[in-house]
């Protein structure tokens, strides 16, 4: 489904960054909405291991983010505990909060049953309204966490709202959890909804990042570890007619973000932006370790096949600040008959990686004829770590069922050539990008900031990845094809570098 599993080696050093993480502690699973001029992003938030609070932090163009502070103190309460993923919605004239804790008795963990409510007139102060458990008639003990709230019809609150909870069913494959709700306060259990899996393997839950309707069908987007034949952690989708499901695997388009090996990249949820849908996401530096950074916001794209997919959304033009000049504005290379072992070309500067840039511009290539059937004719892009080495990104090319696109480390070998190891692929059955068209022009957006990268081809994501910190040189690549990038245009990040919490 997947094609090749991906070795995600995350490398580098702890720091680096894309948007925002607040400048102490760190932050995890954002959950973003906007409201009357802002976008509020609400975060799981932990100072010193204590996992106690809920963190607030604002935009008003949705790329520079002002950290408020925290606004919901767990251990506060009695018996207090940590505090987990919330979703937040405007039902009526007020806002909902939902999340998950985790609770402790004589020092161990509870088992994760428990959901608790808070309502708020201004986003910013909120007054705690009730806690519930899961309905052990269809669901176990092991999960009750957080819920998204989506009204049963737009624009008529008072219809009542859907509720798809993080939880685990008591039998069989079916999921999500639900709810129901006419006012979003007091909440129905329901059976959980009903899956067919087809040929896809069956798993009992995922970390919903909710379900949204886009041309009268419903996407639930969820992620978890470990699952099609991966080590990481990625978001899948699936589809339905109607609201309670028989929701269904988009095997073609299965994989909406994430890598298959060590996890890197987490959770993707829906935002309810202003006017449009939007998704967040939000990435590590390293397996294991903590602060994580929000990621640009994502569009939402529905293709003509009915497959969601994440693409370029125009708010992130606000990413771009001074005009950055280049050596030059086209760059050609000929790699064939040099099947792993690249060609590459460097721009003739060294970027502020700490303060981010971004690059975009045209990429049009041509597999070799003739080659191994063992060949990869790719193109791409390079990032220099340190003399002699690179972490690169190849676009496979050739037809969209066959092609598979890699990131790994380029390392010049002893006889002067380019040796190319892959740790991450996007094959058959993702949403992002797999390569490109044999002789077709694309177009293309990198963007690196510090030790992390995007890359977004004809404005569809590819992929987020690190890499190690290095001299700020990018380039271009061509390996077992002829490449031809051109309209080369750059800018400095809006970003200063010295601002870690940006």
């Amino acid at each position: 489904m997947l094609g090749l599993p991906l070795l995600c080696l995350v490398l580098g050093a702890p720091l680096g960054a894309m948007i925002f993480r607040p400048d102490k502690g760190s932050m995890w699973d954002p959950s973003v909405i906007w409201h009357e001029g802002r976008y509020y992003a609400f975060m799981m938030y932990d100072t010193e291991g204590d996992d106690a609070y809920c963190l607030l932090a604002t935009s008003r163009d949705g790329v520079h983010w002002e950290n408020e502070g925290t606004i919901v103190d767990e251990h506060a309460r009695e018996n207090g505990a940590s505090f987990f993923k919330c979703f937040v919605a405007k039902i009526g004239d007020k806002f909902i909060m939902n999340h998950g804790v985790g609770r402790f008795q004589g020092g161990r963990q509870l088992p994760q049953d428990t959901m608790r409510f808070h309502q708020s007139k201004d986003l910013r102060h909120w007054e705690y309204i009730t806690s519930t458990h899961p309905d052990p008639r269809w669901y176990r003990r092991d999960r009750w966490d957080h819920m998204y709230m989506l009204p049963k019809e737009e624009g008529r609150p008072e219809a009542g709202f859907w509720g798809y909870v993080v939880a685990v069913p008591k039998e069989g494959f079916d999921l999500p959890a639900m709810k129901q709700s006419v006012d979003g306060l007091s909440w129905e259990v329901l059976p959980p909804a009903k899956t067919e899996w087809g040929d896809t393997p069956p798993i009992n839950h995922l970390e919903y990042g909710g379900c949204e309707r886009i041309g009268g069908k419903y996407y639930l987007i969820g992620g978890t570890f470990r699952y099609m034949g991966s080590q990481g952690y990625s978001v899948f989708t699936l589809v339905s007619d109607g609201p309670r499901g028989p929701f269904r695997p988009d095997a073609e388009a299965y994989r909406l973000c994430g890598t298959t090996g060590k996890p890197l990249t987490w959770a993707a949820a829906w935002v309810r932006g202003n006017g449009e849908l939007l998704v967040s996401n939000y990435t590590s530096m390293e397996h294991g370790k903590p602060a994580p950074w929000l990621l640009p916001l994502r569009k939402p794209i529905v293709d003509a096949a009915g497959h969601l997919r994440l693409g370029w959304w125009p708010g992130n033009e606000a990413l771009k600040g001074e005009r950055l000049a280049l050596g030059r504005g086209e760059v050609a290379l000929d790699g064939r008959g040099r099947s792993g072992r690249p060609g590459v070309v460097y721009l003739d500067r060294n970027f502020d990686l700490g303060q981010g840039v971004v690059i975009e511009g045209t990429i049009r290539a041509r597999a070799a004829p003739g080659g191994p059937a063992s060949a990869r004719p790719a193109a791409g892009f390079v990032i220099e770590e340190q003399p002699r080495q690179a972490m690169a990104l190849q676009l496979g090319i050739g037809s969209a069922g066959d092609r598979e696109t890699h990131i790994g480390r380029l390392t010049d070998d002893a006889a002067g050539g380019a040796v190319f190891v892959s740790e991450d692929v996007t094959g058959q059955g993702c949403a992002t990008v797999n390569g490109i068209d044999d002789g077709r022009t694309h177009t293309f957006r990198l963007l690196c900031r510090q030790r992390m990268f995007e890359l977004y081809v004809d404005d569809l994501l590819v992929q987020t990845y690190v890499y190690q910190a290095g001299s700020g040189r990018l380039g271009f690549l061509a390996d077992g094809s002829q490449a031809e990038f051109a309209e080369l245009r750059a800018w400095a990040m809006s970003f200063p570098a010295s601002a870690p919490g940006s």
